[in-house]
């Protein structure tokens, strides 16, 4: 008997020196396996982010990001990240270009150029900038309060100011009022004036020079905040829901694309991180789906039908 247990003694050693043998073997084995590597590319639309920073600044922050902080954060998160860029672009044909070329791993740009550009199966889910606790920095039609301007029917013969370049704007107020009068609003209004600074928007309404304009929520909180009467003389009439003015979406395929969203959106957590947030003015990013895109679809159809019904 004594002999017997003995023996599975013995066995029962001998099963547990194999499975911390194999444990052993494992873990070395685990420990030898290389950090993931990669390459980061960022290719970004210039003409959409000049408002926040001039492009010297632009540049910059965004070799510092890529080459500095995104590596700092990445080597945290075990990533090697063997090469950087950021390239920045005048054109939306250069930047797909570049794109095609397989030169690019990320893109920002605005999300109505986006959905021009790119295919949807090109593109994968990225970030966007968002205002602090995680509110849109959505389209605004401001009027002038005491402007007795209540609809789009109001606006004829008026004065219209909005933001240089800003497509989206400028088919947003197309689309009204093309719905409201069947004419473009260049053929309606009595004069357009175009600002480089969207906060010139909410200044040109209070100030009397205009009568409507569109701007985007922060640069309305932001003059409002700096003049409280702003509130009193300027109202808004309409809105087009957009996150923010630029999108930021991954190459469909790109092998970082999990560890590049995740460092993204947890980039306001480190000081620098912070210190470039500051400079385009966004206190915070959040996970961006590609299908956010629809609400642009929805408003490039709706506008190309309304042209095509006037033709």
């Amino acid at each position: 008997m004594d002999a017997v247990k003995e023996r599975y003694i013995m066995q029962m050693r001998w099963m547990l020196y194999a499975f911390l043998s194999s444990s052993v073997i494992c873990l070395a084995h685990a420990e030898e396996q290389p950090a993931k590597q990669g390459r980061v590319n960022m290719g970004l639309y210039t003409k959409s982010i000049t408002e926040q920073a001039s492009i010297s600044d632009i540049e910059i922050s965004m070799n510092f990001w890529v080459k500095d902080a995104l590596a700092f954060e990445a080597q945290k998160a075990g990533i090697d990240i063997q090469s950087t860029g950021a390239f920045l672009y005048e054109t939306m044909q250069d930047m797909r270009a570049d794109f095609s070329r397989g030169k690019l791993d990320i893109i920002v740009a605005p999300p109505l150029l986006i959905s021009r550009y790119f295919k949807r199966e090109e593109i994968t889910d990225g970030f966007s900038g968002m205002l602090e606790g995680g509110k849109s920095d959505s389209l605004l039609l401001i009027v002038r309060a005491d402007s007795h301007i209540h609809s789009i029917q109001d606006l004829r013969g008026k004065r219209i100011t909005m933001l240089e370049g800003d497509e989206l704007a400028e088919m947003f107020m197309d689309t009204l009022f093309l719905r409201s009068f069947k004419k473009g609003y260049k053929k309606v209004v009595a004069s357009v004036q175009q600002q480089v600074k969207a906060n010139r928007i909410v200044l040109d309404l209070y100030f009397n020079k205009a009568d409507a304009g569109l701007a985007y929520v922060n640069s309305f909180q932001v003059m409002s905040e700096l003049n409280p009467d702003i509130k009193n003389k300027v109202k808004i009439l309409d809105t087009f829901e957009v996150r923010s003015k630029n999108y930021s979406y991954l190459r469909k395929g790109y092998p970082l694309a999990n560890e590049m969203r995740q460092i993204a959106l947890s980039f306001y957590k480190s000081a620098r991180g912070k210190q470039i947030l500051d400079i385009y003015k966004t206190p915070e990013l959040h996970f961006l789906k590609v299908e956010e895109l629809d609400t642009v679809d929805q408003l490039i159809k709706e506008h190309a039908q309304l042209v095509s019904g006037i033709k």
